[in-house]
Formats: structure tokens, sequence, C-alpha cells
């Protein structure tokens, strides 16, 4: 018997789906643009279509409509046949210049390593692209914190309002241990509040020189001490500090990998200091799973984690009184 198809059933928009095919052509273009480094060669003078093609060899259409849908993703702008670059492109889209992000974005196109994902899933066999926890990726992660180090003042505010939130004070001879430290805006944030503050910063050598860099952008020299190489292989020190943060690190590795950091810190850490743990959480998932299936896809074995995981990975490194302050980040007391 055939299938009888309800006349009054109202068929569903195509939304959706529609969005996700522009975001291919979108992306598409994005990849060509940076492989033909389009706006290098509009700031080297090939400012127009004929002008770009006659250059470079290439076919003009090709080159006209391709600067076109940049145009339309709002990273160039056009006036007659000329074509220039808006703020955003000219920040981050030259390259040699410190913001750039060209790289991190050609690395990003394959996050999923051309359709291993799947696979991945089938076989429980990860990271399926890159691994993000190696020294191999570190140009990934200067580029990807360049608005930071290279504008930290932007996050002056932000910075400030966290260690508020947290109920922690600068003080002369507070000592601040910063691990995965990126540009370590926090920990420079408790410094410029009070000069007496001491920090050592724990991260792989290239990206301490960027933190240095950050560091003398807003005058700071003194009372900083760099601990260079991987986390698991660096000497925290025992009973050493009063503080430890981890930002936007703990969700690239497991429970189990996590809570031996954390029984590290914890030796590491004075009695009665504070660890502060400010990663991507669960929470945050929700809404954006996307981030959390990048997570899978370029760690060995890392994820978000809700509140409860991490009190419990905290609380077995021997960490009291955990709370999640403001929803985020999580707070915990060596006794």
């Amino acid at each position: 018997m055939e299938s009888q198809v309800n006349p009054t059933q109202e068929i569903p928009q195509s939304e959706v789906t529609d969005q996700l095919m522009e975001w291919f052509y979108r992306i598409g273009a994005l990849r060509a643009a940076l492989d033909l480094q389009l706006w290098g060669r509009i700031t080297a003078g090939e400012d127009t279509a004929k002008k770009m093609a006659d250059q470079e060899g290439w076919d003009p259409t090709g080159t006209r409509v391709l600067l076109d849908a940049i145009c339309a993703l709002k990273l160039l702008s056009k006036e007659d046949d000329r074509y220039s670059l808006v703020p955003e492109s000219a920040c981050y889209l030259l390259p040699g210049k410190p913001t750039y992000k060209g790289g991190l974005l050609q690395n990003e196109f394959n996050w999923e390593g051309n359709g291993k994902l799947a696979q991945a899933i089938r076989s429980g066999k990860r990271p399926v692209h890159y691994d993000a926890t190696t020294a191999d990726v570190v140009n990934i992660w200067i580029a990807d914190y360049s608005r930071r180090w290279v504008y930290p003042e932007s996050y002056f505010d932000t910075d400030d309002e966290l260690w508020r939130s947290l109920e922690i004070q600068a003080r002369d001879g507070l000592r601040v241990l910063d691990i995965a430290c990126g540009p370590a805006p926090r920990s420079l944030a408790l410094r410029r509040m009070h000069p007496g503050v001491r920090l050592t910063w724990v991260d792989w050598d290239e990206i301490l020189h960027t933190a240095l860099e950050t560091a003398a952008r807003v005058g700071i020299v003194s009372q900083i001490s760099l601990l260079t190489g991987d986390l698991w292989s660096v000497d925290f020190g025992s009973n050493d500090f009063d503080v430890a943060y981890l930002g936007n690190v703990t969700h690239f590795f497991s429970p189990e990998e996590n809570t031996r950091l954390f029984r590290k810190v914890y030796n590491a850490l004075a009695p009665g200091a504070v660890i502060v743990v400010n990663s991507a959480a669960r929470r945050e998932m929700e809404e954006a799973g996307w981030v959390d299936l990048w997570l899978y896809a370029v760690t060995a074995s890392g994820g978000a984690y809700s509140f409860n995981e991490y009190k419990k990975m905290l609380e077995s490194a021997g960490f009291k009184d955990v709370e999640d302050v403001n929803s985020q980040p999580i707070k915990g007391f060596k006794p």
C-alpha cells in the first residue's frame, strides 16, 4: 500500500541546512584567500582583480569572484573596482604582523582530520589531526593569544574582576604560580595591582618569550621567574606558592591526568594557599557543543568537565572547600 501524504502537513523550512551550506562556501573562500595571500597582495598594490590576475598570472574571473566573496565575508571592502583591507583583516590577516592568525585558521580548517572524526568516534583513537598539548603546536597558541599579548590593556578590566570575584588580593610577597600561562594576563593583573607580587610562569620557551613581551608592554620587568618546558616535567617546587592559577589547560587532559596535575600543584602550594581552575566547563558547552567536540578531536583524552567532576579531581588531590565562583572559575584551598 502506498504511503499517504497529508496535503495539509507543513513542510519545514531548510534554514539550518541552507546556513550550513553557506558556511561551507565561506570556509572554502577563506581557505583559498589565505593560500593566495590576498590581503598581502592588495597591500603591495595589487588592489584590483585585473592587477592581481595580471601580476600573478591567475585566472581573471576566478580572481574577481574570490575577491568579491571575501568582501561578502566583510574581510575586504570594495569601491568601484578597487579592493582595500578592513581593520580586522589589516590586524589579523597580514603575514608578518605579530597579530597574524592566518596560519592558525589554515590549521583549524582540518581540525577534524579531513573527515577522520567519524573514524575516531568509531574506534576511540584520538587525536585525529594534531595534539593540542604538545610543543609541536606552539605557534598555533602564540597566534591564538595574539590580541592578548599585543594589546593586554584591552583585558585589564576583565582580569581585575576575576581576582575580585575570587577574593584574592594583591599584596607584598604574594607568590603566584601561573601554569601554562600563555601571555599571562591574569597573573599580570595581580602584579599590576601591587609591585611586591612575585610571579612564576610555566610554559614552553617560545610562549614565555611572548609573555615577557606582554609584561614589558605594561611596564612590568621585575618579580617574574620562568619555568620552561612541559608542565609534567617541570619541577614546581614544594610549599613555595600562595596562589596557583590554571587557565585554559585542564580541559586538554583526562580526569586522571588532571588529578595527577592537581597533586603536583598541591605539593607546590603553601598551607592555606589557593588553587584556581579557569578552563572550559561542560555548562558552557550546552550552547556551543562544537567546543567539546573540538577538544575530542585535538586531544588524546581531554574534554569539558562539570563542576562536580572538577570537585572530585581536586578533592582527590587533597584540596578542600572547593567552590564554583560565580559559575566560573573554580577555587579550592590547601589545608
